[in-house]
């Protein structure tokens, strides 16, 4: 893999796109300088009385993550619209997602304790408030869902990534339950939704950080596509559980759903889960991807909402 790592670096696509992709990576460090210097002032502002709550971190998050993807060129898209609290539940596909998600609503977010160490990210996640969570030693997370029971209850948005890791889009992975515990002991709402990346050069499983990928490389290669567009969609109402694994097994449903109505190029296959419930209302899912040619706009949405409310009630 390391060999394959250095093919990738040594490729005449990322050298071909090397202008394109310096300037972005310059003005991904500048502008997190920028953000950087912006957390500190607050603290200072705070003048030690206290430290940041996780609204104020979050709100600082939304401001910094919309103004970075726009200095790097990456459009970010919404289908509905994100809760104003509650628990997200999404698919989980690059570093890229904190700011997607983070650039339309001021949220927190658990995440796997390795994004601590990622080079800027992680720096960039903590000053976040970013909950992180062990996936190999389930008792040492408690003081992680004791943070996601506070933030609930201080009605911030909470971003979870059951899955535990990140993939190449081509499926999605199944949902850990636990991290569903504090959303059904608050009563507060969970939102399915799902993202997904798309590019005029490259495809999505190449955009998604997965596998043994070496983050410098994949940091350089990604900055260096034309046309980089990350697509989320929101479930449009969000859901009460009265159990966990009852929660994660129905939002996984609701998530692969999701990624197949999002088709096209950003998407690749139709998620497995969801062929049946788009076979029973007439679209085979060959033509999952070409809903929005098939349809018009307004046509599409009520087909997706159809679908999506059976799938629920199921």
């Amino acid at each position: 893999m390391q060999a394959m790592s250095t093919v990738q670096t040594m490729s005449p696509l990322l050298w071909r796109n090397l202008p394109r992709s310096g300037i972005r990576t310059t003005m991904l460090g500048a502008t997190l300088a920028e953000v950087a210097a912006s957390f500190g002032m607050r603290c200072v502002w705070l003048g030690g009385t206290r430290a940041m709550t996780a609204r104020e971190r979050a709100n600082w998050l939304q401001a910094g993550a919309s103004t970075m993807l726009r200095r790097i060129g990456i459009e970010v898209v919404a289908d509905g619209h994100p809760p104003l609290h509650g628990l997200v539940v999404s698919n989980h596909l690059s570093y890229l997602d904190v700011l997607a998600y983070a650039s339309l609503s001021p949220c927190v977010f658990v995440a796997k304790q390795e994004v601590r160490g990622w080079p800027v990210f992680g720096r960039f996640a903590t000053m976040a408030g970013t909950i992180y969570v062990d996936r190999r030693r389930g008792a040492a997370n408690d003081h992680a869902v004791a943070l996601m029971d506070e933030a609930l209850a201080a009605g911030v948005t909470v971003v979870l990534f059951p899955e535990g890791t990140s993939s190449d889009g081509a499926q999605v992975l199944g949902f850990h339950s636990r991290f569903f515990e504090p959303a059904i002991r608050a009563n507060a709402m969970v939102t399915a939704a799902a993202i997904g990346y798309a590019s005029s050069t490259a495809a999505e499983a190449a955009l998604a950080y997965h596998g043994e990928d070496v983050f410098g490389t994949h940091l350089v290669r990604t900055l260096g596509q034309r046309d980089l567009k990350a697509r989320v969609m929101f479930a449009a109402e969000g859901k009460r559980y009265g159990d966990r694994k009852q929660a994660a097994h129905a939002t996984q449903g609701e998530v692969e759903l999701l990624r197949s109505v999002l088709g096209g190029q950003a998407c690749g296959q139709v998620a497995h889960g969801a062929v049946h419930e788009l076979a029973t209302h007439g679209l085979a899912p060959a033509d999952a991807d070409g809903i929005a040619q098939r349809f018009s706009r307004a046509q599409a949405e009520e087909k997706r909402h159809s679908v999506y409310a059976e799938c629920r009630d199921a």
